[in-house]
């Protein structure tokens, strides 16, 4: 059997265990980059708590919360600065300030999930989504309406996924990513999915109102009849899309 090799860094550790062929190698490396990132926490003097490591291994979540958003925080002044920020300038602060915000927003929605759901794995998943699609250089925005739409998928799926994302800048077609992200806009909207169903129960209604409204009516009324029913139609048709890609998104 040939033997593990042993990082001695933690850029190496992610890099072995992004490489994984196997979950036991992948938990193997993942124990070196919880290991190596305790000793560059130490260094630093943040305090870690035993008990806080045990709740992390319970449910599978791979960072605290400030595990998580310190990985964040160091990723975006990465990108920053390969964008031509300075460091420590005011650009990096902001991409930092930003990447923070989208990760408060993706980590409440995960809490939420694994709260519904505590069998599954979701801040962690939702994580692993989002700090991989801000490695390999997508902006916040980006990374966390696409950690949303890629969802609670396993690892196999995901790294086929992100060789996608790297490839096209979106998962699957073009055309369903951008339903599906305008549909979580919406949905992240205070009242988002009752505006969708009302949407769609008053075009029923005109679509309904507007077809029995044919009988001794003029060219010009008849015209008016059709083009309302066309548009009552279409919105009708547009929120059942959002109604189904909501549907959808509830397992993600």
């Amino acid at each position: 059997m040939e033997e593990k090799r042993i990082p001695e860094t933690l850029e190496e550790a992610y890099e072995l265990r992004d490489r994984a062929y196997s979950e036991d190698e992948r938990d193997f490396y993942q124990e070196h980059v919880y290991r190596l990132r305790r000793e560059e926490y130490r260094s630093r003097g943040i305090r870690t708590e035993i008990s806080s490591r045990k709740r992390e291994r319970q449910s599978a979540i791979e960072f605290s919360r400030e595990m998580f958003f310190l990985e964040v925080s160091e990723i975006a002044a990465t990108n920053a600065t390969a964008n031509g920020a300075a460091a420590g300038s005011s650009e990096v602060l902001q991409a930092q300030a930003q990447a923070r915000a989208y990760a408060t927003r993706l980590d409440t929605h995960a809490f939420l999930k694994q709260l519904a759901s505590p069998h599954v794995t979701a801040v962690d998943l939702y994580r692993r989504n989002y700090l991989a699609l801000l490695r390999i250089g997508k902006s916040p925005e980006e990374a966390y309406y696409l950690s949303r739409v890629i969802g609670l998928v396993g690892e196999r799926e995901f790294q086929q996924t992100l060789a996608t994302v790297r490839e096209r800048g979106h998962p699957g077609g073009r055309l369903a990513y951008l339903v599906e992200r305008t549909a979580i806009q919406i949905r992240d909207l205070p009242g988002g999915m009752i505006l969708i169903l009302l949407t769609f129960f008053v075009s029923l209604f005109a679509f309904v109102w507007t077809a029995n409204e044919w009988g001794g009516k003029t060219a010009g009324e008849i015209l008016l009849i059709t083009l309302g029913l066309i548009l009552a139609g279409a919105l009708m048709l547009v929120s059942a899309v959002f109604i189904v890609t909501f549907i959808r998104a509830v397992n993600k």
